[in-house]
């Protein structure tokens, strides 16, 4: 037979023409897809141990790109991941961390873990990250707008999540030390709310009131409008979770808060008796009287004060 017959009787043969497309289309043999991505990897572990990482990288992007759907693509991933942690370089350390919870469904729990511990590393609130590698110089800190959008990747990652949870409470941890106070403070609060019963929760109430101290704190002047605001803060604090181990700073809080508005009131009002006007100053005792009546049931001195003074303003009347 020659070799056009030959040829003409494969065409027409249904056995012979379905195995020809079999073959055509099953592409490469996943074995020997398998053993070339060990190759690549088995490569970059070699680099590794040699202490070259960035050679390392190279090799483990080109095993994720040619053999991304094998074993050896989570592998590379995760020692990637090693190596960013190594250098300090948290963002791409982050986004391969991503990968995995995006292209590794059976990865997603340990890294979804990673990305919340790399964050919290990162805002000084997790522990040192472990490697087996030599400690390196730190880098410049990473600015706090990138970690906010960390989080919210954690949110979005696995919003119901407990790991997903946690980062709400960081992510308000976040927007403080992005200068974003306000913000912060309304993110603290939501949380203890949401998740009153968490483990987080009064820690988040206290932080929302903490915050609002601070910044009456750091006022130069008295800054009667911090002061307010902290002292609401602190007061629905210790309304809500009286029985945090957190308590009792607060009140510690609260009475130097009150202190500092009593302090003022006492001046005001000594600063308009000494200049003879008795009924403004009359004005600001009132207002202890009405905000510290504690102090007028224990000061006999200042209760006077305030009684001669209202006398005085009956006797005299009205100014006209």
């Amino acid at each position: 037979m020659s070799s056009g017959a030959l040829t003409a009787f494969i065409l027409r043969s249904p056995v012979f023409a379905g195995l020809l497309c079999f073959f055509v289309c099953a592409g490469p043999c996943p074995g020997r897809e398998d053993d070339q991505a060990r190759v690549l990897y088995a490569r970059a572990q070699k680099l590794l141990s040699e202490g070259d990482p960035d050679e390392a990288l190279d090799r483990y992007l080109t095993l994720l790109k040619k053999h991304p759907r094998t074993e050896w693509s989570a592998l590379s991933l995760w020692d990637m991941y090693r190596i960013y942690i190594h250098q300090d370089s948290p963002e791409p350390a982050f986004e391969v961390l991503n990968r995995l919870i995006v292209e590794q469904p059976g990865h997603f729990e340990k890294a979804h873990a990673a990305q919340l511990q790399l964050v919290q590393r990162i805002l000084g609130s997790g522990k040192e990250a472990r490697t087996n590698l030599e400690s390196v110089k730190k880098k410049k800190p990473l600015p706090p707008e990138i970690v906010v959008e960390m989080l919210k990747t954690v949110i979005k990652n696995g919003p119901h999540s407990e790991v997903g949870i946690q980062a709400h409470y960081y992510l308000a941890i976040a927007r403080e030390q992005a200068g974003e106070k306000t913000e912060a403070i309304a993110a603290h609060e939501d949380f203890a709310e949401t998740y009153s019963s968490h483990e987080l929760a009064d820690d988040a109430g206290y932080q929302s009131a903490y915050i609002a101290y601070k910044s009456w704190k750091s006022m130069r002047s008295t800054g009667p409008h911090q002061r307010e605001n902290a002292a609401v803060a602190l007061a629905w604090f210790i309304a809500r979770f009286p029985e945090s181990d957190k308590a009792a700073q607060a009140r510690s809080c609260l009475a130097e808060v009150r202190a500092a508005e009593l302090s003022e009131l006492l001046g005001l009002a000594r600063y308009y008796e000494a200049r003879s006007n008795p009924k403004a100053a009359l004005i600001y005792y009132q207002q202890i009287a009405s905000r510290f009546p504690e102090v007028i049931q224990t000061d006999e001195v200042l209760r006077d004060k305030i009684l001669s003074l209202k006398g005085a303003e009956e006797v005299v009347g009205p100014v006209r």
